[in-house]
């Protein structure tokens, strides 16, 4: 999947859950960790009922971590759980070197893959969303270890504390500004799909868990020559382009972006305008590797993502791919269209279900 020429950052991925799990539960971290340019050495799990308040992992297994990173010479730690900005600065703190968690992660890949200037922008906008509340956990742990001294809260207020204030202040006003370029692009965006819908042009919008094949059948659909890469969002900006059935039979489809479970909540508002495109679309094509033994499960993450971003009234077409990777042995699904966006078997019958769908007739492609 991955390029042996790549130089890679060592890391050790943890992970901590209530329950023991009996599949590869690193497999995904491990992908989205390759994916940002890092390289697993080695991994750490931990039961807990409810994570450690200070370090989210067991001060034991702070330690054990703190050994496995001297042994591995490992640069960094990489959480498949959402931690708190003061566990990771606690964290940090003690085993001195940079410590993240999932959101994080995601937010860097995103951050890589975007081309566009809006898709840039939605980018940047959920990092800084995302690092807010970090800095304001340094402030709150610099407001209780700080000095004492008569006058004023300005006049107690250490330089490090000021600073911290100055960074607050810059990051909101940053978010703000980021919000208002973000939303004329999304005025414009309404104003083309209001333009479209005064034509009655049909909108169709290819959605699915990351790496499921949309962009290839993406291209192999309208030749959009959309990047195809077996990756983790190697596509991040949705790309647009107009179909056509029969004379007076067209509609716009749109390749958006993968999915993920656990999403950041700051990817949901930073992209909300870019999601408006799902919301509004006349019919969603559901995309899944059937060949990957998860997929029942991520076609479920992918329909909450959709009920979560407003879009679950849209009617959906479930589209099994990936079909080539199948044995004899292997059962397909029934309720969809089985495809290979690859090899093209099963195109024709999609695009028949996609016009049955749109116009309620079956037309011969």
């Amino acid at each position: 999947m991955y390029s042996t020429e790549q130089e890679f950052t060592k890391v050790i991925l943890v992970r901590v859950d209530k329950d023991k799990e009996e599949n590869d539960v690193f497999s995904e971290l491990t992908d989205l960790a390759h994916t940002a340019g890092y390289l697993s050495v080695g991994t750490l799990t931990q039961r807990r009922e409810k994570p450690d308040h200070t370090f989210y992992i067991g001060t034991g297994k702070v330690q054990e971590l703190a050994e496995a990173i001297k042994a591995l010479d490992a640069e960094k730690v990489i959480f498949d759980n959402d931690v708190s900005p003061s566990q990771l600065n606690n964290l940090e703190k003690e085993l001195k070197i940079p410590v993240i968690d999932r959101a994080t992660l995601i937010l860097e890949i995103f951050a890589a893959h975007a081309t566009s200037n809006e898709g840039k922008l939605q980018v940047e906008l959920a990092q800084k969303k995302h690092a807010l509340p970090r800095v304001l956990g340094q402030g709150m742990i610099l407001s209780r270890t700080g000095g004492g001294g008569g006058g004023g809260a300005g006049a107690r207020r250490g330089g490090g504390e000021q600073q911290l204030e100055l960074d607050r202040r810059t990051i909101r006003e940053e978010i703000k500004d980021l919000e208002r370029r973000l939303e004329k692009a999304a005025e414009t965006r309404r104003l083309r799909r209001n333009k479209r819908n005064k034509t009655e042009i049909k909108s169709v919008c290819i959605v699915g868990y990351t790496n499921a094949g949309k962009s290839t059948l993406m291209n192999n659909l309208t030749k959009a020559n959309v990047l195809e890469k077996d990756m983790l969002f190697a596509t991040l900006d949705p790309v647009s382009r107009k179909m056509w059935l029969a004379p007076k039979k067209e509609f716009i489809i749109t390749d958006t972006v993968g999915f993920i479970s656990r999403l950041p909540h700051e990817f949901i508002e930073a992209f909300k305008s870019t999601l408006e495109e799902t919301t509004e679309a006349d019919l969603i094509l559901l995309v899944c590797d059937v060949s990957d033994a998860d997929f029942v499960q991520k076609y479920d993450v992918v329909k909450g993502v959709l009920k979560e971003i407003g879009a679950d009234n849209v009617p959906v077409l479930s589209v099994f791919n990936k079909t080539d990777k199948l044995t004899e042995k292997d059962i397909l699904p029934l309720d969809g269209v089985c495809i290979s966006a690859k090899t093209g078997k099963g195109i024709q019958e999609l695009k028949t279900e996609i016009s049955q769908k749109l116009f309620g007739e079956k037309y011969e492609w």
